[in-house]
């Protein structure tokens, strides 16, 4: 099977002692993006990786610079709650996996993470995937 049949994954990445997050990658193994957060089981992060994926078109995705001067995106999901003070706590959701010497080079890194979330949504309403990870 090609690597470009084959798509992107999205991998559990343990964090610490217990904790859980997860990691896009396309096809060829490159990193498309990683989870900020992090979750204390297994269902918690499949949980929230479904609701990345079903929000997917709700994403916000910011462009900056960090500290050491590389161009980095963070991808954020709309606060879906009017309970005050909500939308300041909430936070990015995703990251990319590193940094890029060009703003052109990182937006284009969004739109990679972007395409896979989209190629996985399309992968997860295939039959048989119902008992699959991330679903």
């Amino acid at each position: 099977m090609s690597a470009e049949r084959r798509g992107p994954r999205l991998l559990s990445v343990p964090v610490g002692d217990r904790s859980l997050s997860w990691a896009l990658r396309a096809a060829n193994g490159r990193q498309l993006g990683v989870g900020v957060r992090t979750y204390r089981n297994e269902q918690e992060l499949t949980d929230a990786v479904r609701e990345l994926i079903i929000e997917r078109t709700a994403l916000r995705c910011t462009v900056g610079q960090s500290e050491a001067r590389l161009w980095v995106w963070t991808a954020y999901l709309p606060v879906r709650t009017t309970r005050p003070g909500a939308a300041e706590a909430a936070g990015p959701v995703a990251r990319s996996a590193r940094g890029y010497l060009r703003r052109d080079q990182c937006q284009a890194g969004v739109t990679g993470f972007l395409s896979g979330l989209q190629r996985l949504g399309q992968e997860s309403r295939r039959p048989g995937r119902e008992d699959s990870w991330p679903f």
